[in-house]
């Protein structure tokens, strides 16, 4: 009869443990389906924000067919209103219903994580005592091996929870709130004469701030090469020999690739700048009395910036190219 005190039975116990509890973790708690469920939170949010931007565009719609009130109940008489809302709505049930389930998947997996550590650790202290250690044992190695990499994936979900963005989590926990909030917001900005989602949403206003910064580093790099391919100390004096005359020819082909290229950057941030100053002259009593008003000025101020110093550069690379297309 084995001895059931040996370590080679507790090991084969403990290696039954972790078999067992590896079905458990992929069946109830895997960090792919953690992983899932995070991924389907942040699409689903962006899912709302567009149903949230369709449910604030219905109300001055309403307005406009002579809808009045200053709640969401007011507005129920108007079908688009309503079908809006009601999509709205969904998605933000979805949200809790999407963060619940995380959760639950990730407290199920912490339990779970400290069973079993408490399992592991007996484990090793039963082996130590036989004078077992996974480095001189094979068994031992296989069986901690296996249980680490079950405790890595118990931590990965037990910790997913934890972190999820607030953003994330929270998104239209208050339902009733988040109704009134969407509702007042639209009717105060302007009772159906809205601001444009680059000077409205904060995401955007960093996005459109991000890309004309962009755009400029763009052109002063493109104008930058240009200038130097064409500087004046280079042509100030044309060689007189054919292999020396076609190198600079060709330096001032490149440059002009060059401009062309910081030109087509250049077009685009000054559209950007374009939108914006529309924006300020025709809407400036809706920025004015906005309660981001400094974020939308201060957006409109950098674009114009970046706008003014990229052509700026391009104008005096534009000059310098020329000068030496000139000389040649």
């Amino acid at each position: 009869m084995p001895n059931i005190e040996s370590w080679e039975l507790k090991a084969k116990i403990f290696e039954k443990k972790c078999a067992a509890i590896e079905k458990e973790v992929a069946k109830n708690c895997p960090p792919a389906g953690a992983a899932a469920l995070k991924a389907k939170i942040k699409a689903n949010r962006k899912i709302a924000y567009d149903r949230e931007d369709k449910l604030s565009e219905s109300i001055p719609a309403a307005i406009k067919k002579g809808v009045t009130g200053k709640k969401w109940k007011d507005f129920l008489a108007d079908r688009d209103f309503k079908n809006a809302l009601s999509d709205w709505e969904s998605s933000l049930n979805e949200q809790q219903s999407l963060v619940k389930s995380l959760e639950d998947l990730s407290s199920d997996a912490r339990k779970r994580f400290q069973d079993f550590k408490r399992a592991c650790d007996d484990f090793e202290k039963d082996m130590k005592k036989s004078g077992q250690t996974a480095r001189s044992n094979k068994t031992v190695k296989k069986c901690t091996d296996k249980a680490a990499a079950i405790l890595s994936d118990l931590t990965a979900s037990r910790d997913a929870f934890g972190t999820l963005q607030a953003k994330d989590a929270f998104f239209g926990a208050d339902l009733r709130k988040s109704r009134d909030v969407v509702v007042t917001k639209a009717l105060k900005e302007g009772k159906g004469d809205e601001l444009p989602d680059i000077l409205l949403e904060n995401p955007k206003r960093q996005q459109i701030d991000n890309k004309a910064k962009r755009l400029g580093r763009n052109v002063e790099k493109f104008t930058s090469h240009a200038s130097m391919l064409c500087a004046n100390d280079k042509f100030a004096k044309i060689p007189a020999d054919v292999a020396g005359k076609k190198k600079l020819e060709k330096d001032v082909q490149t440059a002009k690739s060059c401009l062309k290229k910081a030109s087509e950057h250049l077009k685009t941030l000054e559209s950007l700048n374009k939108d914006l100053q529309i924006a300020q002259k025709k809407q400036a009593k809706l920025i004015a009395a906005h309660n981001e008003q400094g974020k939308m000025k201060s957006l409109i101020k950098s674009v114009a910036d970046q706008h003014k110093a990229a052509e700026d550069k391009y104008n005096a690379a534009e000059d310098l190219v020329d000068e030496a297309d000139s000389k040649l």
